[in-house]
């Protein structure tokens, strides 16, 4: 679905990724890891239009994303959805009327219709109808990561991107939102790119995943093979996991 070839990204002077290679397969659920500050979250941006990389290609579905028109783009975009780190929601507006926001903007639906629309996505989130009238101040750390990923699938995206889904959440809280993102691709059939520094997660959810260290891809694959990777920079992290059997 997603073929990046030679990406090179950088802020100013300083180098985050030198001609980068990597691939994500249509319903899969990919990870990008390594080491705080190795660039996950920049590269996760230069497939959704908010970092333009210095070099290299982006394809999705053979399509070179940066090298679109402005019309090509927005239809491009439109089968993305993004659900940041803290949720990102819109203080003034509840619950429902920030689930409904994208479909206000990009649809022809009634007001009704998208009330509607965003009551189901509520549901399928997991939150009962009656935290529709809630403000953000008034949801738990859980309910706004919950009601960001709603609004991330409103307009029924086919691909999901995930920016560190389980930050600041409790071990229960990050395990239900990891089954929920499971679900979600079973259900729904959509492909899901997460940054991610949960070992559980890892463990648990990815299909595969690359690892990021010293602005290069270390390793692109499954669990299976990081484990047996002899120069994996993560290796000591994902072997004490593995011992400990958690």
């Amino acid at each position: 679905m997603i073929k990046a070839s030679n990406i090179t990204t950088a802020y100013g002077s300083r180098i985050m990724h030198d001609s980068v290679s990597f691939s994500v397969k249509k319903g899969e659920i990919y990870g990008f890891l390594g080491g705080s500050g190795s660039g996950k979250t920049t590269l996760m941006k230069t497939l959704i239009y908010l970092k333009e990389p210095l070099g290299g290609e982006i394809l999705f579905d053979g399509q070179d994303i940066w090298k679109a028109s402005q019309s090509q783009r927005a239809k491009i975009r439109l089968e993305m959805g993004v659900m940041f780190q803290f949720g990102a929601l819109y203080s003034a507006m509840n619950v429902l009327e920030n689930i409904g926001v994208m479909l206000r903007e990009y649809s022809n639906y009634s007001l009704k219709d998208i009330d509607e629309i965003s009551k189901m996505w509520l549901i399928k989130v997991g939150l009962k109808l009656e935290a529709a009238t809630l403000y953000p101040s008034e949801l738990s750390g859980g309910m706004k990561k919950r009601v960001a990923l709603a609004r991330a699938l409103a307009l029924s995206p086919r691909i999901l991107f995930l920016d560190e889904p389980n930050s600041g959440l409790d071990p229960l809280s990050a395990r239900a939102l990891d089954r929920l993102v499971c679900d979600l691709r079973d259900s729904l059939g959509i492909t899901v790119v997460m940054v991610t520094h949960d070992i559980d997660s890892i463990f648990g959810i990815l299909d595969r995943f690359l690892i990021i260290d010293n602005h290069k891809i270390a390793y692109e694959g499954d669990l299976r093979g990081a484990l047996e990777y002899e120069q994996n920079p993560l290796r000591e992290l994902f072997e004490m996991r593995s011992m400990n059997g958690k």
